[in-house]
């Protein structure tokens, strides 16, 4: 029995979806199925019920699921508490959400070095539910991602520790014309149909976009031009004009400060999101040398510091 079998179990359980838990382990499809069969063989009974849709774990399966699920996590503790770390670089391991990487992460990185000497970190990028789920597995020691209660988390709050690293908000923009105007306004969307550059529902953004549209008191009409899980690629195809995009402020700042992009609406499009920082509580106790009670110092620090300026 190999320890992938068991985390490609856990992403399953947690993704119901071969297809996205097959994407979130970097494997195809076919591979992906073959091992949890394997671990069906290994076991002796079927975990998974594959005639429902979208599939869901048999009542084994889910007798299973926490037994796989710790056993994941004290082999990955054990190795850490031993000091097993890859020899080429020896680092917190750090997933961060796609969305955070270039407008966010390094400064951040750096506040933390200039307090915290000789820190090294391990970054990895990805989507949120990859991020959430390497946390579970224990294939992470902390994770940064966007968070707000109108997408609720498949994480236990109480669990899981977390602090807040800062706040942005999530945008509608679009191109500007010669006047430095929107070249679409939401206002309009009952008048027309507007294009749209839009996120799969099932990620972060999607379902955040979803809900900032479907709670409307009239419904806005949009035809779909584009679709991709990273801001980035909406963030290019809005500035050439293709259609409206909500981003992150942070990521839009300099394209909205020189009139590359506008705002297509006003605050009722808009979301406010926090910037959080999580860590299990298995790994915030290893984290090496106190560093999770490091960073909240840390933090701290920089908030104290912001109300006294």
């Amino acid at each position: 029995m190999d320890i992938e079998w068991l985390e490609d179990f856990l992403v399953l359980s947690d993704l119901s979806s071969f297809t996205r838990a097959a994407q979130a382990r970097n494997v195809t499809q076919s591979a992906f199925s073959r091992r949890i069969r394997s671990l069906e063989e290994w076991i002796g009974i079927p975990l998974v019920d594959r005639d429902t849709v979208p599939p869901r774990l048999t009542m084994a399966g889910h007798l299973f699921r926490d037994a796989a699920r710790e056993m994941v996590r004290q082999l990955h503790d054990t190795r850490v508490a031993l000091g097993h770390r890859s020899k080429a670089f020896s680092g917190v391991k750090l997933f961060v959400a796609y969305s955070l990487t270039q407008q966010f992460l390094p400064q951040w990185i750096e506040h933390v070095d200039h307090h915290i000497s000789g820190l090294k970190f391990e970054i990895t990028a990805g989507e949120t539910y990859e991020g959430l789920v390497a946390l579970s597995g224990s294939r992470c020691d902390l994770l940064m991602v966007y968070h707000t209660p109108v997408v609720p988390m498949a994480v236990d709050e109480r669990a899981t520790p977390s602090i807040i690293l800062g706040t942005d908000r999530v945008v509608p923009v679009c191109k500007a014309n010669d006047d430095g105007e929107a070249i679409y306004l939401l206002s309009e969307a009952r008048l027309r149909n507007l294009p749209l550059l839009s996120y799969p529902q099932e990620t972060f953004f999607g379902r955040l976009c979803n809900s900032l549209i479907r709670f409307r008191p009239s419904d806005p009409y949009f035809n779909v031009v584009a679709q991709s899980p990273h801001p980035r690629i909406l963030q290019s195809l809005a500035c050439i004009g293709l259609g409206i995009a909500w981003l992150p402020e942070r990521m839009v700042r300099e394209d909205l400060d020189a009139r590359r992009l506008a705002l297509a609406g006003d605050c009722e499009w808009t979301s406010t999101v926090e910037i959080r920082l999580y860590a299990s509580q298995e790994r915030s106790r290893l984290l090496q040398a106190g560093l999770w009670e490091n960073i909240k110092e840390v933090l701290e620090r920089r908030a104290a510091a912001a109300v006294g300026t």
